[in-house]
C-alpha cells in the first residue's frame, strides 16, 4: 500500500505531501481545487504519460514521489519531470524504464478514472476483463495459446509466400530459362579470363619472344663458340691444375656448377622454340572466347565468380518452379499441423474461459445486487469466432438487464452514467480481489449518481477497503461520510499564482467538510446534524 505521497511543482501544486491511511481514505475539495491534478501525478509517478505542461510555471522540474510497501517490502517510487522535456523515473533509487515502471506497478496500485467507464462499454475489452479474473488460471494457457498462434501464422506466411512466388516465378520462368541457358552455354571456369589474357599477350609478342629465345639458345649452346662450349674449355683448364691449389679447386667446382646449369637452360630454350607455334587462328579464338567473357561480365556487372553463383541461383528457381506442387504439400501440412495444434489449444482455453465467465457472472449479479441493482440480471456472453485469433476464437459480451422484465441488452445501450459507474465499481472490487491489488485509487466514481445510490456506493468502497488501502476523490457528502481517513484539498491565490495544499481532516473537520458539500457552508446548523447524522449512519 502506499504509506506517503509527495509532490513538488506539479501544475498547480507547489509543494505537498500527505500520508494515506491502511483503509478507506476519501479527498474532497472543491471544484478546481487540485483533486485531479493529485491523482494525475500520482498516475505520472506510476508510470503515465508525462509532458512539460505538467512542470509548474517557473520551475526548473516537477518531482512526485511514493513511499509505500509491496508485499511487505518497502517500495520507494520517483519520477522527475524536467522542463526542458526529459523524464526520469526511479524504482528503489534505481533508474528504470517507464515499461518497467509499469509493470511493477500492474498489480500494486490500480487507478480508476472517466476513462476506465469507456473501457468497460467497449466489447472489444470484455474478453480481457474476463480474462483477469482468476487469471492464474487462464494466463498461463494464453500464452501457449499465443505462441501457437505465432507459430500458425509463421507457417500460414510461408505458404502463402510461396503461392505468389509460384505466380511470379511461372511469368519469369522464360526468362529465368533464357538466362541460365545463356550462362551455361558459355561453359565459364573460375579465372579463365586471366588466362586467356595471358596466352594473347604471349600470342601478340611472339616474334619477339621466339627471337629472343631462339638468339639465347645459340649463343648459349648452338654456336661455334658458344657460351657453354667456352665454358666448358674454362672448367678444362682449372679441372687440369685443381690439385695443386683448394683455391684452384673451389672456383673449377663453381665453375662446373654453373657450366651444367647453363646447360639445363638452354635445354629448357630449345623446349620453348619448339612450344613457340602460334598462329593467327590462336589468336582470333582467344580473342573472340575473351569477348565473349568480357559481354557476359558487362551484361551482369559481375566478375566470373559471380556469374557463376547467380547461374546456379537460377538453377534453383527453376528447381522450384519444378517442384512447387511438392514443397506446396509440404508447406501446407505444416500450416494445418500448427493450426490444429491452435485449435486444440484454443478449445482449451475456451474451456477455461467458460468456466471463469460463470463464476464472474454470478459474483457480479451478486455485487450488483449489493450496489442496489434490485432485479438486475448480468449475463457474460460468449460466442465462437469464425477465425482464431490470440486469444482464441471466443467473443464475448457483457449483457444486462437493470430493471424486471427488460430483456437482456449489451452494456453500450446502458442510458445512466450511474448505472455506469457503479457497474465498474463492481468489476473493480471483484477483479481487484482476484489480482490482489494493494491500493485502489478512485477518480470521482460518483459520477451520475446521488442520495440512495451514492450510499451504496460508498458502503461498497468501505467493505472493499478491509481488505485493501482505497482513495477516493468525491464530491458526495454520502460517499465521504464512510472514510476512514479524510483529506481536504484546497486552493489559494498568491501574486497572481494557485497553490494547491491537502489537509488531514480530525473528527470536527469531517464533521464541517460534509456539512459544506451538503450546503456549500461549514456553519449552518442543519447542514452540521444531517453531517453528524449521516457519518453516524455509516459507522
Amino acid at each position: 500500500m502506499i504509506d506517503r505521497i509527495i509532490i513538488d511543482n506539479f501544475a498547480t501544486i507547489e509543494s505537498l505531501s500527505f500520508d494515506p491511511g491502511e483503509a478507506f481514505n476519501v479527498i474532497t475539495g472543491e471544484t478546481g481545487a487540485g483533486k485531479s491534478v493529485l491523482v494525475t501525478a500520482v498516475s505520472t509517478v506510476l508510470g503515465d504519460r508525462a509532458d512539460t505542461s505538467m512542470v509548474r510555471t517557473g520551475a526548473d522540474k516537477a518531482f512526485i514521489q511514493i513511499a509505500g510497501t509491496k508485499n511487505g517490502e518497502e517500495v520507494i517510487i520517483s519520477r522527475e519531470i524536467l522542463a526542458s522535456g526529459k523524464s526520469v523515473s526511479k524504482l528503489n533509487g534505481e533508474m528504470v524504464t517507464l515499461s518497467q515502471l509499469r509493470d511493477f506497478c500492474s498489480d500494486w496500485v490500480d487507478i480508476h478514472g472517466q476513462y476506465d467507464n469507456q473501457q468497460i462499454l467497449d466489447p472489444d475489452n470484455h474478453i480481457h476483463i474476463t480474462d483477469r479474473y482468476h487469471g492464474d488460471k487462464i494466463l498461463p494457457e494464453l500464452e501457449k495459446l499465443q505462441a501457437l498462434y505465432s507459430d500458425y501464422k509463421q507457417a500460414q506466411k510461408e505458404y502463402d509466400d510461396l503461392l505468389k512466388a509460384e505466380a511470379t516465378a511461372k511469368e519469369q520462368q522464360d526468362y529465368y530459362n533464357y538466362e541460365f541457358n545463356y550462362i551455361d552455354s558459355l561453359g565459364l571456369t573460375p579465372g579463365e579470363d586471366e588466362e586467356l589474357k595471358d596466352k594473347l599477350s604471349l600470342i601478340k609478342n611472339s616474334a619477339n619472344i621466339y627471337s629472343a629465345v631462339h638468339n639465347s639458345y645459340e649463343m648459349l649452346y648452338g654456336m661455334e663458340n658458344s657460351v657453354l662450349s667456352e665454358l666448358g674449355r674454362v672448367t678444362g683448364e682449372l679441372s687440369s691444375v685443381e690439385s695443386y691449389s683448394e683455391s684452384i679447386a673451389s672456383m673449377a667446382s663453381e665453375t662446373n656448377e654453373v657450366y651444367y646449369s647453363l646447360q639445363d637452360i638452354a635445354e629448357r630454350l630449345r623446349d620453348m622454340q619448339g612450344s613457340l607455334t602460334f598462329s593467327e587462328a590462336d589468336m582470333d579464338m582467344i580473342s573472340e572466347r575473351l569477348s565473349a567473357i568480357e559481354d557476359a561480365k558487362r551484361k551482369y556487372n559481375k566478375n566470373i565468380d559471380e556469374i557463376l553463383a547467380y547461374r546456379d541461383e537460377l538453377s534453383a528457381r527453376l528447381d522450384l518452379i519444378q517442384n512447387f506442387d511438392a514443397e506446396k504439400t509440404r508447406l501446407s501440412g505444416i500450416a494445418h499441423s500448427k493450426y490444429a495444434a491452435l485449435e486444440e489449444q484454443a478449445a482449451h482455453v475456451s474451456e477455461i474461459r467458460h468456466i471463469i465467465a460463470s463464476s464472474l457472472q454470478t459474483a457480479m449479479e451478486r455485487e450488483l445486487s449489493d450496489l442496489e441493482f434490485a432485479n438486475s440480471e448480468f449475463k457474460i456472453d460468449i460466442k465462437k469466432a469464425e477465425e482464431i485469433g490470440p486469444y482464441g476464437f471466443d467473443k464475448v459480451e457483457f449483457l444486462i438487464s437493470t430493471n424486471p422484465g427488460e430483456p437482456l441488452m449489451p452494456l453500450t445501450r446502458i442510458a445512466s452514467g450511474g448505472e455506469i459507474s457503479r457497474i465498474m465499481l463492481a468489476f473493480k472490487h471483484i477483479i481487484g480481489e482476484s489480482d490482489s491489488v494493494e491500493t485502489m485509487i478512485f477518480d470521482e466514481i460518483d459520477t451520475g449518481i446521488s442520495g440512495k445510490a451514492a450510499l451504496v456506493v460508498g458502503k461498497k468502497l468501505s467493505e472493499i477497503a478491509k481488505h485493501r488501502q482505497i482513495l477516493s476523490v468525491t464530491h458526495l457528502p454520502q460517499i465521504a461520510a464512510y472514510g476512514d481517513d479524510n483529506f481536504l484539498i484546497t486552493k489559494s491565490i498568491d501574486d497572481a499564482k494557485a497553490f494547491t495544499d491537502i489537509n488531514h481532516l480530525d473528527a470536527e473537520g469531517k464533521v464541517r467538510m460534509i456539512a459544506t458539500l451538503f450546503s456549500g457552508s461549514d456553519d449552518g446548523e442543519s447542514a452540521l446534524e444531517a453531517a453528524k447524522e449521516l457519518i453516524e449512519s455509516a459507522k
